[in-house]
């Protein structure tokens, strides 16, 4: 029976993954900063001795929480899932609120996976959850973006330096998804038209989390779509054309 952890499993993709792999038999512990959302969510899972464990990855103690955690049990996979976005143009956000969504993004990434990869054994897997718009850039979302290509980036350095050792890293790029996360990041659901559900979304991850071939892997046939043409645009050409969805486009 496998043992899976997943941060940002109280909601959104998270928390769908979770009941996909909890009805596939898994075992699961799921990581989110809202005590109570996580037992909701703790409550939704098939199957028995799941767990829960509360933690801001936007603190230095919740980062550290988390880590000690994964130093002190066996996973046999990790969906380093927890992430944020805010929505503005970058000189009129406030810089406090930008630097803390680095340090989720990015810090909680690179500290949780380490910590994951020093212990991990042959068979072992590691998903960082990245974003269609590292890929493309989204206008009015810059330090998101900004942090997304890194962990993009991160991760197809990971999956080969691992590959070796038996343990597979994956990016997962999923695009606009309806969840919470656009009301969070100060906006709404209606201005991306080919949203997939988080279900949709988990599935896609499950699916390739189960075959292991790719280093990165984009979900959604028009996200794939998107990727592609922007590798063929100029770039100028591709940035003015993801501006027409910037949530910053009407400020």
């Amino acid at each position: 029976m496998k043992k899976i952890l997943i941060t940002g499993g109280s909601d959104g993709i998270g928390l769908a993954a979770a009941r996909l792999l909890a009805a596939e038999g898994a075992v699961l512990t799921l990581v989110a900063r809202n005590p109570a959302k996580l037992q909701t969510a703790l409550v939704s899972l098939a199957g028995s001795g799941h767990s829960v464990l509360a933690a801001d990855l936007a603190t230095p103690d919740g980062m550290h929480l988390v880590a000690r955690h994964i130093d002190e049990n066996r996973y046999d996979a990790f969906i380093n899932n927890a992430g944020a976005g805010i929505y503005g143009r970058f000189a009129d956000l406030p810089l406090d609120k930008q630097l803390e969504l680095m340090h989720l993004n990015m810090d909680a990434e690179v500290v949780l996976a380490h910590h994951y990869l020093r212990q991990a054994r042959r068979g072992d897997a590691l998903v960082n959850t990245a974003s269609t718009v590292g890929l493309t850039s989204l206008p009015g979302t810059g330090v998101y973006t900004a942090t997304k290509a890194f962990v993009g980036i991160l991760s197809e350095t990971l999956w080969w330096e691992m590959k070796e050792r038996g343990v597979y890293v994956m990016s997962f790029n999923p695009g606009a998804t309806g969840s919470s996360f656009h009301t969070a990041a100060g906006g709404g659901n209606d201005r991306f038209s080919a949203m997939q559900t988080p279900e949709a979304v988990a599935r896609e991850l499950v699916r390739a989390l189960r075959k292991r071939t790719r280093p990165r892997v984009v979900s959604g046939a028009m996200n794939r779509l998107l990727v592609f043409f922007s590798r063929a645009l100029p770039r100028r050409a591709t940035i003015n054309l993801m501006g027409r969805f910037s949530p910053a486009s009407a400020a």
